[in-house]
């Protein structure tokens, strides 16, 4: 089943709080690869590079428990440079 990403007013609230562009957010979740990604409990991150190449962790949380694979996005950020470099130590293992 593939996952289903849902953004309400809060969603966009919280995005543009962020200075977060929902595009870059769909983008990350939807097209870029790779992505790393979080799941605990109801809440899941991901993150990826957005259209213009800066990684950017989207914050998602569970619809509800009795419907796997659907979320609701609760906001995102850009990632530092500290967490960028982690990453790429960690995707080339």
């Amino acid at each position: 089943m593939e996952e289903d990403y849902e953004f309400n007013d809060d969603s966009y609230t919280a995005l543009a709080a962020a200075g977060v562009a929902w595009q870059d957010a769909v983008f990350v979740l939807r097209h870029s690869r790779p992505v790393v990604r979080r799941h605990i409990g109801a809440v899941l991150n991901v993150a990826g590079m957005d259209r213009q190449g800066r990684w950017l962790a989207v914050a998602l949380i569970e619809l509800d428990p009795d419907r796997d694979d659907q979320y609701t996005v609760a906001g995102a950020r850009y990632l530092d440079d500290v967490e960028v470099a982690s990453i790429m130590r960690m995707l080339k293992g």
